[in-house]
């Protein structure tokens, strides 16, 4: 392989790693988007079912959930 071969390979390998950098850049940027938008989602349904279910005031998750199973008409087992 002449000189210039080996020059122009490295730029390449070069420009390959750049790109590859950008890729995860790109990425990390869709899934923390995506992640902002489960969680603004998630505020905003926990907010609707405060509010329906009258909750605010019960702290307990587990009281919540099993209010929701009961208006909802939904059985465990």
């Amino acid at each position: 392989m002449t000189e210039s071969e080996q020059k122009r390979l490295e730029e390449l390998r070069k420009k390959m790693a750049q790109m590859k950098a950008q890729e995860r850049a790109i990425i990390a940027r869709d899934n923390e988007r995506k992640r902002k938008e489960r969680t603004r989602r998630l505020i905003q349904m926990g907010t609707i079912v405060e509010k329906y279910l009258d909750c605010a005031d019960i702290a307990d998750i587990g009281e919540i959930e099993n209010l929701l199973k009961i208006k909802l008409g939904v059985m465990d087992g």
